[in-house]
């Protein structure tokens, strides 16, 4: 586009010099078509119509005696008006001519239809003398405008020495046209011109003498050599004297003594006068042919060589226009690589924990020699090395921040840990029940506000402390995950088939379970249960959340399951997603599959399916579990105490600081206590340490219809009857002591 604009101003600047120049050699080939085909035959013509004239003219004066002479006049003119329509009206001919010479060849030819009127009102008497010659004058007046117009060309000199010679020409038709009067005159009666015909005659000879002069005198020499001799001619100004003579006569002076002189030199000079008119027309003809030939070289030079201008011009153009548009794709591409592969290269690399070194990833671009592109790919260098060290600096400050988020994890789960061994130490030393129901509900709290502390390390892209060497069986990984819920009261477990995972993983499962079971009792009415299935699949185990909320529509499925599937980068402004970054985050990391669907209920329905590489052979029941530090924070920000006994799980299953050693049911508000029996096989051997069961020790319509324990201060004083509560505590403090004896003997 840019080389097309040029190309076409020079182009058209072409296409206008070679219009200048052929519209010059169009016109003196269109001058000489015309006079060719106009001009030879209309003279034929006009003196076919002079003859006719003057026979006309006589025909009037002796009413019709020279009916001979007439009829072969006319015969004569209508053979050269057939002629002269043939030729003029030719398809060559009307192309060539201009408008002019088109309307002033249609004024003529109307004026030659209408000679068959003229003729009819000569013969039957219609007219005198003088309007007999002025019917043919007007003929002819249309053929001489007819010349005028076939002399119009591009040409200064010939059009002047055109006009010159029909000047001379129309001079001799004012001669002929005396000389039908006088002619008519001297064949009457009277012999004399009337008063309209004496002052006709005097106008035709004034003009006549005029236009000889004027044409003479402006001819070059070359053409006034045969006019210079009819001038000089005896005829010519004997023909001269004799127009003074009967000029000064008047109308009443008679002709007669002057016939046979006016007869005498007239004739001759008729024919001389015409003749010197046709060499002069030749001459100049044969001195128009090197104009024209001049006008035709202007002609193939502006075509020929502006036209080898405009093609060698497009032909650097395309060459120039090429080599940018190489250059510019060599530009193009190398932006790309930038932009596509280096660029992204990089910040993959800077978010993988990587050192770059700007000054390799950074080569300098080139492409093409052209110093506009060469200074394009420079500022493209500049903005990649700018771009690469914003990025560098971003992860700096990316990895500063995640440090930050992980050195303050850490300091929380160390407080944490060492509140949850107080909680611990006071709930064992504890003997007022609202005082222990207080303790369980900061347990509870705190258990929670561990698993936010765990969210921060995820965050920062470090993995969680804890960990285990052993299996855990699923079902206390669900116990876990409920315990570190709010409303862990509104969560059932339905069924869980039994199966372990092994212990690298179980941290991270169970803050993912965590995370999806508190999404689904946020977003459910608190009257509302949250059910949980767990299931062996073929490609894993299967576990399901399910609600029964206000669920979520197909656009807000999609985008969750989007970001489930390729969790994107964290960002801070992003906070109302974070349960769902972190639980993509985890997914990711050990190839769980998460989705989320409509449940059939109208809420959501989340799936986790956990690999078969993560699940171990037995259901886990057989292991003592033994904690075990996951590389994490530095010496000093070391556990200050052990967060959970051995054989614990992630989390108490009831707010406080009892750690489950075995298998056991979930508590919920519809659960019946239960019986060793009921849920050991017969074959298992477990341990003695009771059961941490809220309400568990009383009669099922009391456990009905008494309310859960709240911290102080939030919620009105517990109706539980004194004697039943200390019975409860009496018997919680026995088994924690029978526990402590059997795994301390020596205590």
């Amino acid at each position: 586009m840019l080389l097309l604009v040029p190309l076409l101003s020079l182009a058209a600047v072409w296409a206008f010099a070679a219009y200048l120049a052929s519209r010059d050699a169009l016109s003196k080939y269109e001058a000489s078509t015309t006079y060719d085909r106009v001009g030879l035959p209309g003279t034929a013509l006009i003196a076919a119509l002079e003859q006719e004239r003057s026979a006309a003219a006589v025909s009037v004066a002796t009413v019709g005696q020279n009916h001979g002479e007439v009829a072969a006049a006319r015969t004569t003119t209508d053979a050269a008006q057939a002629a002269f329509r043939r030729s003029a009206l030719s398809d060559s001919a009307r192309r060539t001519m201009s408008g002019t010479t088109k309307q002033r060849l249609d004024e003529l030819l109307r004026k030659l239809d209408g000679l068959t009127d003229v003729r009819s009102r000569i013969d039957g008497g219609a007219v005198d003398t003088l309007g007999a010659v002025n019917e043919y004058n007007a003929v002819a007046d249309a053929l001489l405008r007819l010349f005028g117009s076939v002399v119009l060309i591009n040409d200064p000199l010939i059009y002047q020495q055109g006009t010159a010679i029909v000047d001379v020409s129309t001079a001799y038709e004012f001669m002929l046209r005396d000389n039908a009067l006088v002619t008519a005159a001297l064949a009457g009666r009277v012999h004399r011109l009337s008063n309209p015909e004496f002052i006709q005659f005097r106008q035709n000879a004034d003009n006549g003498r005029l236009l000889f002069d004027t044409g003479l005198a402006v001819m070059k020499p070359s053409l006034r050599g045969a006019l210079d001799e009819l001038a000089a001619s005896t005829e010519f100004r004997d023909f001269r004297t004799l127009e003074e003579t009967i000029a000064e006569g008047g109308a009443r002076a008679s002709l007669a003594p002057r016939a046979e002189r006016w007869r005498s030199s007239v004739t001759p000079l008729a024919t001389t006068w015409s003749q010197a008119t046709n060499q002069a027309g030749a001459v100049l003809t044969a001195e128009a042919k090197p104009i024209g030939d001049r006008i035709m070289y202007t002609l193939y030079a502006a075509a020929g060589f502006g036209l080898l201008a405009v093609a060698l011009s497009i032909a650097v153009s395309i060459l120039f226009g090429r080599t940018l548009a190489r250059e510019l794709i060599g530009l193009q591409r190398a932006a790309l690589v930038v932009a596509g592969e280096r660029l992204p290269n990089v910040i993959r690399r800077l978010r993988a924990g990587e050192k770059v070194n700007v000054d390799a990833e950074v080569p300098p671009v080139t492409a093409g020699k052209s110093s506009e592109v060469t200074r394009v790919a420079e500022a493209l260098t500049t903005l990649q090395r700018t771009a690469i060290e914003s990025a560098v600096g971003e992860a700096k400050l990316r990895q500063g921040i995640n440090q930050v988020f992980l050195n303050l994890a850490w300091r929380s789960q160390s407080l944490l840990h060492r509140q949850l061994s107080m909680l611990d130490t006071m709930e064992k030393e504890a003997s007022d029940p609202d005082a222990l129901e207080d303790l369980f509900a900061l347990d509870h709290l705190t258990t929670r506000m561990r698993r936010h502390a765990e969210g921060l390390v995820i965050l920062s892209g470090a993995a969680p402390a804890r960990g285990w060497h052993n299996p855990v069986a699923v079902r206390d990984i669900l116990r876990g995950a409920i315990a570190e819920v709010e409303e862990y009261t509104r969560v059932i477990v339905d069924s869980a088939a039994p199966a372990a995972l092994d212990g690298s993983v179980v941290a991270d499962i169970t803050h993912l379970v965590a995370e999806l079971i508190e999404n689904a009792t946020t977003f459910s009415p608190p009257p509302t249960h949250v059910h949980v299935r767990g299931e062996l699949a073929a490609n894993g185990y299967g576990i399901e959340i399910e609600d029964r909320g206000i669920g979520m529509n197909d656009e807000e499925l999609a985008d969750a399951n989007r970001r489930l599937e390729h969790p994107p980068e964290f960002d801070s402004a992003d906070g109302d997603r974070l349960g769902l970054f972190i639980v993509g985050r985890l997914a990711e990391r050990h190839g769980i599959d998460v989705h989320i669907l409509t449940s059939p209920y109208g809420g959501v329905r989340a799936t986790i399916l956990i690999p078969l590489d993560y699940i171990a052979k037995d259901d886990g029941a057989e292991y003592e579990q033994t904690w075990v530090d996951e590389p994490g924070p530095p010496p000093w920000q070391a556990w200050e105490s052990n967060p959970v006994r051995p054989g614990s799980i992630p989390g108490p299953v009831e707010p406080g600081p009892a750690y489950i050693t075995g298998p056991t049911r979930m508590p919920g508000p519809e659960l019946e206590p239960v019986s060793e029996s009921e849920d050991y096989p017969d074959d298992a051997s477990a341990p003695e340490l009771p059961q941490r069961i809220r309400q568990a020790s009383l009669a099922p319509q009391l456990r009905a219809a008494t309310p859960a324990r709240t911290p102080s201060g939030t919620s009105p004083a517990t109706t539980r009857p004194p004697e039943e509560t200390r019975s409860l505590m009496s018997s919680l403090q026995q088994g924690w002591q029978r526990g402590r004896e059997e795994e301390d003997p020596d205590e």
